[in-house]
């Protein structure tokens, strides 16, 4: 990272992905609890050397820097953590203004390395982050981290009390007829129904206890309702069609825990993949001469489904959602990914949350777990050239959701729509811009994650567009850090900028003006930085500017900031 880089992040302030912490001759206590909070959520970056002051970052720099360095690395691989996850090079030291900033990268932990915890006790040391900053995980959320570190995973539970009067025998049947039909020939077909939830690991026996019975896999999958609400009274499914939702009607269709059926997870997929696909408007194609209806985007709503199934979290409060709308699907359930979102959209991995109904579910031909799930949705949309799927994971909420676009990237009946309520100004834009507001108006929001799924720049350059796309008023902004989210701006009003004579600014009045609708501001020392105008021609332009309506000035003394003359300080997180 160069000096410029840290000036950039430095004006986006403290984040969920970013802290900042003065230390001139010492680590500071703190910084062990954002280490554990950090490696237990998405990770992130702790610059030392960085002090707030009245709500503005400074750099106050590191004085003692290779002491520093020595005591952090020495603590860290010390009793005070119980697990060192980083390499030499995620540690940095920058040197800006004759002052120097140690960069420490922190990394997202592998889910078999979860919890990081501090101070040799997990239910006492063990941190998350959200938008306002650290805090400690309280009970469940450590027992939840310590489940997905197992390689049994959290459905091989073997459940007292419950054994086959629990099981549904309908459902039993129904599956065990697929399962002959996708396996004529396996010698598991001739088994007892007793025998057959053995071998699936429907029903399991601990060697060391004796004990023998219904796992949380046999139960989930074949279970009866009662059986399963007594078990785990807080767990909910939940489908509704809401493809001609209003006012008045809030759904058409709506498949949840009413009595009505035995809600367990095989009866909810079946029930539910024909409404999932029931008219779906994709073209069928032809193969060998014959026309082949069962599409590559019907298959990946089924890879969809069973992922939302298999990774769920069931011994956590929850709901297995999954709903159709208009213009796309949505599928969340309870718990957080185990892995990056960039592993599960490169393909070729699969952790699997409960492995033994992944397993039920692979024998009749559903999933695969090889990791070429998400793939194979990736290349149907892909095929439709459709918005790229929209996969998202709230730590705070503990749910993963799944939304699933049919539509394109820029539709055009979406640009005409924009261009009614920006006017002229929309054609100023530029193609990332246009992306960002498209996608916030199909969406009903746009984030700097979601921007990153559907384009290639860089996430420092996407929230600089963002920003500016706040300072022009397209956009209006809620929230903070990586949690800030965008909306369209639909009170946007063209008519205060229409008076602007953009013809009488000259070369070098445009350039600090374009740096200022980009960067957010700008002071005596970025413009030096960025544009290499000395102090006395900034403040010549700066004047010019102000003049002609164009910008303002914010602050006083060494804090004094040149703003666009729309900016608002309320809105605003320099």
């Amino acid at each position: 990272m160069n000096p410029l880089q840290l000036l950039d992040i430095l004006k986006l302030g403290e984040s969920e992905d970013l802290e900042c912490k003065k230390s001139k001759n010492e680590v500071p206590k703190s910084l062990w609890d954002t280490y554990s909070a950090m490696a237990n959520t998405n990770g992130g970056i702790i610059l030392l050397g960085i002090d707030e002051v009245d709500n503005e970052l400074i750099i106050t720099g590191v004085e003692s820097v290779d002491k520093v360095i020595k005591d952090f690395w020495s603590i860290l691989n010390g009793e005070k953590v119980n697990k060192n996850i980083l390499k030499n090079e995620d540690l940095e030291v920058i040197d800006i203004d004759n002052k120097s900033v140690i960069k420490i990268n922190i990394p997202r932990a592998y889910y078999k390395d979860k919890p990081i915890f501090i101070n040799g006790n997990p239910y006492k040391g063990t941190y998350k982050r959200n938008y306002e900053g650290d805090y400690k995980c309280h009970e469940d959320e450590v027992k939840a981290m310590i489940r997905d570190a197992s390689e049994q995973g959290g459905d091989s539970i073997i459940l007292e009390g419950y054994d086959m009067c629990d099981i549904d025998a309908n459902t039993l049947k129904r599956y065990r007829n697929r399962f002959v039909v996708v396996n004529p020939d396996h010698i598991w077909n001739e088994l007892s129904d007793e025998d057959f939830l053995r071998q699936l690991g429907a029903i399991s026996k601990n060697r060391s206890t004796k004990q023998e019975g219904l796992t949380l896999a046999g139960l989930l999958m074949f279970g009866k309702g009662l059986s399963i609400r007594e078990a785990y009274p807080y767990i909910n499914i939940d489908f509704r069609d809401e493809r001609d939702s209003n006012e008045e009607v809030r759904y058409n269709d709506r498949i949840t825990i009413d009595g009505t059926w035995e809600n367990n997870l095989y009866n909810f997929y079946t029930m539910v993949i024909p409404k999932l696909t029931e008219g779906l408007k994709v073209p069928f194609y032809m193969e060998n001469l014959t026309r082949i209806d069962d599409t590559l985007v019907h298959k990946a709503l089924r890879e969809a489904f069973v992922n939302a199934i298999v990774h769920g979290d069931y011994n956590s409060q929850g709901t297995l959602k999954v709903i159709r709308y208009k213009d796309h699907y949505e599928f969340s359930n309870a718990g957080n990914l185990k892995i990056s979102k960039e592993d599960i959209f490169s393909g070729g991995n699969s952790k699997s949350r409960n492995p033994k109904i992944q397993t039920i579910l692979r024998l009749i031909g559903l999933g695969e777990n090889i990791g070429s799930g998400f793939p194979t949705i990736l290349k149907a949309w892909n095929q439709q050239h459709w918005r790229l799927p929209q996969l998202e994971e709230n730590t705070n909420l503990n749910i993963v959701t799944l939304n699933l676009w049919m539509v394109s990237l820029i539709p055009e009946e979406c640009i005409i729509k924009i261009k009614e309520l920006y006017g002229k100004k929309f054609d100023s834009l530029d193609e990332l811009e246009i992306l960002a507001i498209v996608t916030a108006y199909l969406e009903g929001r746009v984030t700097n994650s979601r921007l990153q799924t559907i384009c290639n720049n860089h996430p420092n350059d996407i929230t600089k567009i963002l920003y500016g796309l706040v300072q022009k008023e397209f956009l209006v902004e809620e929230g903070y850090g990586r949690g800030k989210i965008y909306h369209i701006n639909k009170n946007y009003n063209e008519a205060e900028d229409a008076n602007i004579d953009l013809d009488s600014i000259t070369g070098d009045e445009k350039k600090l003006l374009d740096f200022i609708v980009t960067n957010g501001y700008t002071n005596r020392s970025l413009s030096e930085i960025h544009l290499g105008f000395d102090k006395n021609k900034n403040l010549r332009l700066c004047n010019k500017l102000i003049n002609k309506g164009l910008i303002k000035k914010i602050g006083t003394s060494n804090k004094v900031r040149y703003v666009l003359s729309n900016y608002k300080e309320d809105d605003a997180s320099l």
